[in-house]
């Protein structure tokens, strides 16, 4: 009688490791948080930063350099110097009580819609780098095409919620009608929700505009299809640029971040908690605003957290300080109920290196503890968010998965089985062979080195960018558009070709 042969495991080591890589993208619903935020100070200390908001607001003002919206604010009753706007506590907080603490954004792809808020956390890519480092390594001015192919790589991140809207500038299409083109990208290769344009009030309507080709007008007026970003001038001023695309999106229900550009030291006081009290003055008078515009439009607080290099004037991404400012903003975005937006794997290394992996490690754990609830850069960039890197992209989206299973917690519905698993397996043995383990509940970072030296020498070498450059060409190669209804993808191009003959070229 011959001998049964047993099946063959079909390649060893480097047939499951190609399984696992190769394996299909599985979108990962929005993150409700399983882990405590993280307490810097106690109420005391909130109430403190609060109180100096507040002062701010009544005796210094923000200047508001838009006459529409210094009409709104002094018919809501505000004190109007000149440009300078400066509201009673009483007025500013009866009116921030009126935005939710909790939105719905969705997108084309219903399966796409998160939830933003309370204990909600979405991941969103990069947003307004001007360069980028390509497949080749080199550095240049980014284009349509990589715009495009960031929207593709981006699609297939799994723990990334969000399709973006300028997670590059392409510099090869004019500015006048660049946003057309973005907003064509996201919804173009991506099915997830995007961001709209805020360069222009005419170019945040031109965005919901084709949202409505995509949703319909009806579906537009009712839900948030958009989250858009808006940064002041700090300190304490807001442009007319960014308040007519806050009053175009208020108006139609759709959510901002309001985000002042902070950097301790320069644009705010060299005082986490000195720049934390001006970036709540400046967000939430913006957000305050929105809600005299139309109550209950859903805004985000909004802190990037940066500081300034005192040495050169650069502003720094990634950093103790910049860490301990997220995580008490987050506690400030939690005393005022509102959703938090922060900022994650921004560094100013000038190539993906490991100053680059410590800054972005700053970002990450500071945002995550902090408990944000939209969280920016969610990978790529380096110099400062001037350049995003194709390498640097696929490595931090890689860490971003890594942070939605640390953000996921522990879970203990599992226990009698991992008993019954200790008591089957017994003393001096191993688990590789369970059938607990084969479930493979721990996180693994799949490009990461995780084999012998000899391994890797045989490989080539590879350091973390390369094998992030090689990744990003591989999701290329296998990125598969996802479904668009025909009529919709023609109304959105003939969109695009009328509002490029309408719009004067010589718009900035």
């Amino acid at each position: 009688m011959l001998k049964e042969e047993k099946p063959k495991r079909g390649g060893g080591r480097a047939a499951r490791r190609a399984a696992r890589v190769d394996a299909p993208t599985i979108h990962k619903p929005t993150l409700i948080r399983n882990i405590p935020t993280y307490e810097i100070v106690n109420q005391e200390g909130v109430e403190l930063v609060h109180d100096m908001s507040m002062r701010i607001v009544e005796e210094v003002g923000v200047d508001f350099r838009c006459p529409e919206s210094l009409a709104i604010w002094k018919q809501a009753g505000a004190d109007i110097q000149g440009e300078r706007v400066r509201v009673p506590r009483e007025l500013l907080m009866s009116l921030i009580e009126q935005a939710p603490s909790e939105y719905v954004h969705h997108g084309r792809n219903a399966e796409r819609t998160v939830k933003v808020g309370n204990e909600h956390m979405v991941f969103s890519p990069s947003y307004g780098p001007a360069f980028v480092i390509d497949l080749d390594g080199v550095r240049r001015y980014a284009t349509m095409e990589d715009l495009d192919n960031f929207q593709k790589i981006n699609h297939m991140a799994s723990a990334v919620h969000i399709a973006g809207g300028p997670m590059v500038e392409p510099m090869d299409i004019p500015v006048p009608y660049r946003h057309l083109h973005m907003a064509y990208s996201a919804f173009k290769y991506s099915d997830k929700p995007i961001i709209g344009a805020v360069t222009a009030g005419e170019r945040a309507q031109d965005t919901l505009d084709m949202a409505k080709l995509v949703f319909g007008d009806e579906f537009v007026q009712n839900n948030a299809v958009t989250t858009s970003l808006i940064n002041s001038t700090s300190p304490l001023v807001w442009d007319k640029t960014m308040l007519d695309s806050l009053r175009i999106y208020a108006a139609n229900n759709q959510a901002v971040m309001c985000s002042p550009f902070s950097m301790a030291g320069a644009s705010t006081p060299a005082s986490n908690v000195g720049t934390v009290a001006v970036v709540t003055a400046e967000a939430l008078t913006c957000i305050a605003l929105a809600q005299l515009v139309r109550a209950g439009s859903p805004m985000l607080y909004g802190v990037p957290a940066m500081t300034v290099a005192l040495n050169t004037g650069a502003p720094v991404h990634g950093c103790p300080d910049s860490a301990l400012t997220q995580i008490l903003s987050g506690m400030m975005a939690r005393y005022y109920k509102l959703p938090h937006r922060a900022i994650m794997n921004v560094s100013t290394a000038k190539i993906p290196d490991m100053y680059a992996g410590y800054d972005s490690m700053w970002g990450a754990f500071g945002s995550v503890l902090a408990g944000a609830n939209w969280i920016t850069h969610a990978g790529g960039n380096i110099e400062g968010a001037l350049t995003q890197s194709y390498g640097k992209t696929i490595i931090d989206y890689e860490q971003t998965e890594a942070f939605y299973h640390f953000a996921s917690g522990l879970h203990f519905e599992d226990m009698d089985e991992v008993f019954a698993t200790i008591k089957d397996v017994g003393p001096g043995n191993h688990y590789l062979g369970a059938a607990h383990t084969r479930k493979n509940q721990l996180h693994i970072l799949p490009l990461q080195h995780n084999n012998t030296f000899e391994q890797w020498e045989i490989d080539g070498r590879l350091n973390a960018d390369a094998v992030g450059i090689k990744e990003a060409k591989r999701r290329l190669e296998r990125y598969e558009l996802p479904e668009l209804n025909p009529a919709i993808d023609e109304a959105m191009l003939d969109f695009i070709n009328r509002r490029e003959g309408e719009i004067s070229p010589n718009l900035l």
